[in-house]
């Protein structure tokens, strides 16, 4: 007897970013079903014949299922084609929708035309389950309360399907996939990202983590789990450096003292790591020796959300840190020879150039203490699920009615949101800082141009000015890279 198929779709970032992330996600949702159903895995970034192994696979019969994913904006674009393909090639095939954007706007996201079902938060257990219901003829019910179907109504508030110990979810099976085209270049040689943890215990306006279903919560593998799968990854694919995911991955000391002392038993793991996610004030807790050892077993780099030299403006996003403590924690890092790099945001509601300067100011003084990528300064973007979001609703912006229309709603669009209280003349301020902030940085981490590098270090003398002085009235070259960046989407 021949079995049934599923066909997963992981849709596409901007593809300006060049972005080659592993979709760990995705691919966790196959383990437990290799077993029992055919597979066909396609990443819309890698496959560009996409469509066309899709109609052929349709064709040739015995399709269950098809499933994507999707975070609010461009990968919207992707999912919607895919889903609408399938649809109109075999209208009997069940469609499900995943992922952060369906799972906080599930109702919303069942309404389209080509989207079936819609999963609501973790997948693993309760997509499995699903199938098993679409395999029998079954329409899911009251066991399934995390599964959104179409035209059975559904309660105004979908309960979010939670994982609340990652370490109880066995391996991805990477073997079963081409793990070669998630390998990309950078200064420290083969790369490949990895996730150790999912949440984060803070409650940040602007981030998805202020989520009722989501705020304070936070599970993570072991130390012993996440050394012998990178230990794993290194030998079998050449890893030579990794980029660890994680929202926060500094959240349980305990964990992370073991896992570098684990990497100190290897005498030299073999490879190099760079956090893309950390909290000052996680980070606080350890000393500069501590960091010192880490840097030995080979953390070169550590992303950290500074958010904003202002407090007020921490307090009105509910970061809880200080601008002292940021520039404590960079000392030591420094100090121990990690390379920190910030991120920064404006566009927060009340927000004033006061405010800005205090950014501005605190990002002088940390490039003063070592070297460090000071980043950027990015417009933020209010995101369905956040505080932030409730506080757009409340002042006047209107929703998208699609799912399609959703995939607009990215700061690469920042000129034409629907946000009535920016004016077009501060949405141009807020852009051309941003762009001015991006020249502030010719190692940035984010960019592999020596094009780049050598013009913004050309640049320097004449950013330092605007920046110090946030006039960009006459920014030729922060233009130049938005009108690069909108050719590219």
């Amino acid at each position: 007897m021949s079995r049934s198929a599923i066909l997963l779709f992981n849709p596409s970032t901007w593809r300006g970013v060049g972005d080659a992330t592993a979709p760990w996600g995705l691919m966790a949702l196959t383990t437990r079903l290799w077993d029992d159903y055919d597979i066909l895995f396609l990443d819309q970034r890698f496959d560009p014949d996409w469509r066309e192994r899709t109609a052929e696979r349709i064709r040739q019969g015995g399709v269950l299922a098809a499933g994507t994913t999707g975070m609010t904006g461009i990968q919207l674009r992707g999912a919607c084609a895919f889903l609408k393909l399938v649809k109109s090639l075999a209208p009997n095939v069940a469609t499900v929708m995943g992922g952060v954007h369906a799972s906080v706007l599930p109702l919303e996201t069942v309404a389209h035309h080509a989207v079936d079902y819609v999963v609501v938060g973790e997948g693993e257990e309760v997509f499995p389950h699903l199938l098993e219901c679409l395999a029998a003829g079954r329409t899911p019910g009251p066991d399934l309360p995390s599964v959104v179907a179409k035209g059975t109504g559904g309660a105004s508030t979908v309960p979010h399907a939670r994982v609340d110990d990652l370490e109880s979810l066995p391996e991805p099976p990477w073997e079963r996939f081409d793990m070669s085209r998630y390998l990309s270049g950078s200064p420290y040689g083969r790369m490949l990202s990895v996730l150790t943890s999912r949440g984060c215990p803070h409650r940040c306006a602007f981030c998805l983590h202020s989520h009722p279903a989501l705020a304070g919560r936070w599970t993570g593998l072991s130390a012993a789990r996440v050394h012998e799968r990178m230990a794993r990854l290194s030998r079998s694919l050449g890893v030579e450096h990794f980029h660890v995911q994680d929202d926060n991955f500094f959240v349980r000391t305990a964990r992370i003292e073991e896992f570098v002392s684990l990497l100190e038993r290897d005498s030299g793991p073999g490879f190099t790591w760079t956090v893309g996610g950390a909290h000052v004030a996680h980070l606080k807790r350890y000393d500069e020796a501590f960091f010192r050892r880490m840097r030995k077993a080979g953390c070169v780099r550590l992303l950290i959300g500074a958010e904003s030299g202002s407090a007020r403006i921490l307090e009105r996003v509910g970061k809880r840190q200080t601008t002292d403590e940021v520039l404590e924690v960079n000392r030591r890092l420094c100090a121990a020879g990690i390379r920190p790099i910030y991120s920064f945001i404006s566009g927060v509601p009340d927000e004033e150039d006061d405010d800005l300067r205090q950014t501005v100011d605190l990002m002088f003084r940390l490039r003063e203490e070592g070297p460090v990528d000071v980043g950027t300064i990015k417009p933020l973007v209010f995101y369905p699920g956040t505080t932030l979001y409730a506080w757009a609703l409340r002042n006047g912006f209107v929703p998208p009615d699609t799912v399609e229309g959703w995939s607009g709603i990215t700061w690469d669009h920042y000129m034409r949101l629907p946000y009535p209280w920016l004016t077009t003349e501060r949405r141009r301020f807020l852009i051309r800082l941003y762009y001015s902030s991006l020249l502030w940085n010719p190692d940035y981490h984010w960019v592999s141009s020596p094009l780049f590098s050598g013009l913004a270090r050309l640049l320097m003398p004449i950013t330092n000015r605007r920046m110090r002085s946030l006039d960009f009235r006459l920014a030729v070259m922060p233009a130049v890279l938005e009108w690069l960046q909108h050719r590219a989407l």
